[in-house]
């Protein structure tokens, strides 16, 4: 059984804010021969002394669409910008733009938005957003704060860009005020954006409430470092599992040549447990548990009992959520006693916001170091894109050594006519994770060769438009007469 409550704040540090700054300054060209610089660090992305120049900022905020291109009077001039993620202010001449934004397919690009003669006049700054769901995703173009900060000063904008998310109210406090809701907030709806001015740069906590409940509650936050500059808020779509367990939205604030991510206060970080060790029953004389160790506290706490081979917990479909920060894993025969225990784990760090699958792999008998057991954790990439399924591979067979891994449509080729097709993975050792694959929707055959013999054979699996999956190769279990006795797959799902 899976104890969902042993994990609190006695094990691990307290769960603060997770804030990730990225660098978004580029430099970008097209066609015509315009080249654009990257803003400055004071949010006002206009070329200094230049009385010709312009700034554009592009954001993807469409929570199911790929990553995209964009193009200026059809030259590309961003490349891949991902969801959440902001190209940052850049100059380039004044004049008639036209934008368009292609969606990265498998296979190809599609245009999905075109804006035709955007003027972008001298001295301008101007941020195009790309919001919706796919099905009706379209432009938003969104104007700075018509303040200007004085040194001591922010200007700030807001946007509700969060299809999925109903009209909020705002609140920004003191961080010691009370939260009232009975008093009305600012209301903003979906692609709306309210102008709050100049704003002394400071410690403030953001409220959004819905249905008279909190919604999102950033926590408190500074601003000074940011005093002088003009921030552009855009409220966008929780994506993974953590994320949204503590709120449909997460605030993505935008300065002239960062972003900074900003989630609900309470966001903590989510995991999935998967047991494949094949000789780890027959070492531990049954089953085996799992403990967690906080790292800064040194505290420990039975995670998981009664654990077996193929066993995943929760469920293939599904994680607990557990304050983030900083864990040390013990596997143990199921003794309740982590003073048995077989193996410790490097210490892992584990981010809020993010999703986690930490598989238990390898011999716990074998002293060849290449096939011993290990943990192996990787962040999931969950965010459902409708335009395609996404596939991580992961090799979790000691037996099978090195293979190659052929993924085709269903029915399209025999399994033991697979000399006419390319693998999709090579070599692929014992161990190995990919990235996620961008797949068309559809039926596919994943077949597992190992030493020319296919050694597993799974046809008709289902990868849906915008399904997360996780496909593991694993072996028979082994010192044990138990199934499974053959090589198959573990298929993990969001």
């Amino acid at each position: 059984m899976f104890r969902k409550n042993v994990l609190n704040a006695s094990i691990v540090a307290a769960l603060s804010i997770a804030v990730v700054a990225c660098d978004d300054s580029t430099t970008l060209s097209t066609d015509s021969g315009a080249v654009i610089g990257a803003g400055n660090g004071a949010g006002n992305g206009v070329a200094d002394g230049d009385p010709n120049a312009a700034a554009i900022r592009v954001i993807h905020a469409s929570p199911d669409a790929p990553a995209v291109n964009v193009s200026l009077n059809g030259g590309e001039a961003i490349s891949a910008l991902g969801y959440g993620e902001s190209s940052g202010f850049a100059t380039l001449e004044a004049g008639e733009y036209d934008v368009a934004v292609d969606g990265i397919l498998p296979g190809g690009t599609a245009t999905v938005i075109t804006v035709d003669d955007l003027n972008l006049a001298a001295g301008s700054q101007t941020t195009v957003v790309a919001v919706g769901n796919v099905a009706d995703i379209g432009p938003l173009v969104v104007a700075d704060s018509a303040a200007t900060p004085a040194a001591d000063q922010i200007s700030l904008t807001v946007t509700h860009a969060a299809p999925g998310a109903p009209t909020v109210e705002l609140y920004l406090l003191a961080p010691d005020a009370p939260v009232d809701l009975s008093t009305p907030g600012a209301a903003v709806a979906f692609k709306d954006s309210l102008d709050l001015g100049a704003l002394t740069a400071g410690e403030v906590r953001i409220i959004a409430a819905a249905g008279g409940a909190v919604a999102f509650d950033s926590g408190v936050i500074d601003l000074e470092p940011f005093a002088g500059a003009a921030l552009s808020v855009f409220a966008i779509e929780s994506d993974s599992f953590s994320e949204q367990a503590g709120s449909p939205i997460k605030l993505l604030v935008g300065t002239g040549d960062a972003t900074v991510t900003l989630r609900n206060a309470n966001t903590q970080t989510a995991a999935r447990v998967v047991h494949l060790s094949p000789d780890a029953r027959a070492a531990a004389h049954g089953p085996v548990e799992v403990w967690a160790t906080g790292t800064d506290s040194g505290q420990s706490a039975e995670l998981i009992d009664a654990f077996s081979y193929t066993d995943v917990v929760p469920s293939a479909d599904s994680y607990v959520t557990v304050p983030a920060g900083g864990y040390r894993f013990d596997v143990a025969p199921d003794t309740d006693t982590i003073g048995d225990s077989i193996f410790t784990s490097p210490d892992l760090d584990l981010a809020a916001g993010s999703d986690y699958s930490v598989i238990a792999v390898g011999r716990v008998t074998n002293t060849d170091p290449a096939n011993a057991f290990r943990l192996i954790a990787f962040e999931d990439e969950n965010r459902s894109i409708a335009t395609q399924a996404s596939l991580r591979v992961v090799h979790g067979a000691p037996a099978a050594g090195e293979v190659q891994v052929y993924v085709s449509a269903a029915g399209a080729v025999n399994a033991h006519d697979l000399g006419s097709i390319d693998p999709v993975l090579s070599n692929f050792a014992f161990g190995d994770v990919t990235d996620a694959l961008a797949l068309a929707p559809g039926s596919y055959d994943v077949r597992v060769v190992a030493g020319g013999a296919v050694a597993i054979n799974a046809e008709g699996v289902e990868l849906a438009a915008g399904s997360a999956s996780t496909a593991i190769a694993r072996g028979p279990i082994e010192g044990v007469h138990a199934a499974p006795q053959d090589f198959g797959l573990v298929l993990l799902s969001r």
